[in-house]
């Protein structure tokens, strides 16, 4: 009888010590019930087994719950550790095609007009916006996809970037709301992946554009300025004519490159030669960033400085992945 009831309490306070590890993972990491739900596979579609088992009051088995909750713990701390221990990349270097782009951006938003910036993948236009966005007032970031390319998906999109949380069903009202929204701000409306965008989703934003008088600027590859350059038919000449400044960026330069090297701790002349060739292939300065990621971690488990050697096993290894 003793054994028994000793057994019920240590289980008691062994579960107990995992509501409490719990609770201290949700408010370290602003985490919510949900995911952890998900991610444990306590409950694949909400919370409700775990809410009812983290006030101790679940009917079910919470054995299976627990093991369940602690492989999740342990999974989840070995993941922090080693994204502590692997290199971090620069959120953003200052190179001079990234200065290019900046110098459009604060253009089209100091002067409320449209710009299109193209370019190849790798270049640094995606990771130039998020940092325009980051370090100025009413810069809204927008990422076109496939699933989103007509005028009313990407109206959400842009109303979700923008603050505005609507019950609005029809298309109309929600333009209304945005444009309301945006008037009067001096603001730049960044849309990523434009050549993605249909041709109603351009007209529509050119009706943003037109509303708000607010700059707009649209990147993306090459595409991006044949949809609004080159249907030059007479009924769509309103959308290229609203283009006041195109900049194609082709490929990354020498400069950036060395830039990049540098924000990594790297100066010498063979590194910088090394990564300029990986540059001028495709995926550029991204390819350039993703060989130095993984250069520094073998280096660092060699415990010895990034240098070029791990730079060319990182990248051969890519290579072998691809082939």
């Amino acid at each position: 009888m003793n054994t028994t009831t000793n057994t019920t309490n240590s289980e008691a306070t062994e579960s107990d010590a995992l509501r409490t590890k719990i609770r201290a993972e949700i408010e370290k990491y602003e985490l919510s019930q949900t995911s952890i739900a998900k991610e444990s596979g306590t409950d694949k579609t909400g919370a409700s087994k775990l809410n009812q088992w983290m006030k101790g009051s679940y009917p079910g088995d919470n054995r299976k719950i627990e093991q369940q909750l602690t492989q999740w713990l342990l999974s989840r701390l070995e993941q922090i550790e080693r994204l502590q221990e692997m290199p971090t990349a620069p959120d953003w270097v200052k190179m001079p095609t990234g200065g290019k782009i900046h110098n459009t951006l604060a253009y089209a938003q100091m002067s409320g007009v449209a710009c299109c910036i193209v370019g190849g993948a790798g270049v640094g236009k995606s990771t130039t916006c998020d940092h325009y966005q980051k370090t100025h007032n009413n810069v809204w970031v927008v990422t076109a996809s496939p699933s989103a390319s007509t005028y009313p998906a990407s109206l959400k999109r842009i109303a979700k970037a923008v603050g505005v949380r609507s019950a609005a069903s029809r298309a109309a009202d929600l333009e209304d709301e945005i444009i309301d929204r945006l008037k009067g701000t001096r603001g730049l409306l960044i849309i990523d992946e434009a050549q993605l965008l249909s041709l109603d989703a351009l007209w529509g934003i050119k009706h943003l554009f037109d509303a708000t008088k607010i700059g707009i600027a649209y990147v993306g590859s090459e595409q991006v300025y044949s949809n609004l350059m080159g249907r030059k038919a007479e009924m769509n000449a309103p959308l290229f004519r609203r283009i006041s400044k195109k900049q194609v960026l082709k490929k990354p330069v020498r400069d950036d490159v060395a830039a990049l090297l540098n924000a990594w701790g790297l100066t010498d002349k063979a590194s910088i030669d090394y990564c300029a060739k990986i540059a001028d292939k495709p995926g550029a300065l991204g390819m350039v960033t993703e060989a130095l990621r993984m250069a520094a971690f073998l280096a660092m488990g060699k415990q010895q400085p990034l240098a070029l050697n791990y730079i060319r096993a990182a990248y051969q290894e890519h290579l072998d992945y691809q082939a």
